[in-house]
């Protein structure tokens, strides 16, 4: 309830600010054609779902001509093969609404690999760690140790905040950097 998730919404480009400028890079993004902001930001939020349609569907969703083997390389990463393997049509299997045909952990890995699907230079984490199983998680630790951009996360996680180069709490309304070491007294305002 702090804003937490709203910031990371108008980083996306999800939402615009009432007032001010989101600045990335020095350039407002409100004037940033928003395919090229997609390109360059993926995100795993619970505000937006896996949706109706093929496993493909759902991986290329930000990128519709991606080549097969930008695909593997997510896929890889984010364990997915096994899965879409025991589907008996594969990458073409039908998901229903919100992913609710698989278990929580594989919808977390495939909203996952469909955010690091070419690339993109900003990866934002909105509560990615909520509810992980432990594939999941060892999932998301691979790709934020390995991952080469800017990762823009929120989390509760301890181990997670304390890879941090820096560390925000939301008090108030404002925004406070706080020491990454500290991260104990993130976890006890939270």
């Amino acid at each position: 309830g702090a804003g937490k998730s709203t910031l990371l919404h108008m980083a996306a480009r999800l939402i615009d600010p009432d007032a001010g400028a989101i600045m990335i890079d020095g350039q407002d993004i409100g004037k940033t054609s928003l395919a090229s902001i997609r390109r360059a930001i993926g995100i795993v939020s619970p505000d937006l779902p896996l949706m109706r349609g093929s496993i493909s569907y759902n991986l290329r969703y930000r990128w519709r001509d991606a080549p097969n083997d930008e695909v593997h390389k997510v896929t890889e990463l984010c364990d997915l093969q096994e899965m879409i393997a025991s589907f008996e049509k594969g990458e073409e299997h039908r998901l229903q609404e919100g992913g609710q045909n698989l278990s929580l952990g594989q919808r977390h890995r495939l909203a996952l690999a469909r955010a690091l699907l070419g690339n993109p230079a900003i990866l934002i984490l909105d509560e990615i760690d909520a509810n992980l199983d432990p594939l999941a998680a060892t999932v998301v630790d691979r790709v934020l140790d390995n991952f080469q951009g800017t990762v823009l996360m929120v989390t509760r996680t301890e181990s997670r905040l304390a890879k941090a180069d820096a560390v925000w709490h939301m008090e108030n309304g404002r925004m406070i950097k706080v020491d990454p070491v500290s991260t104990r007294e993130i976890q006890a305002r939270s």
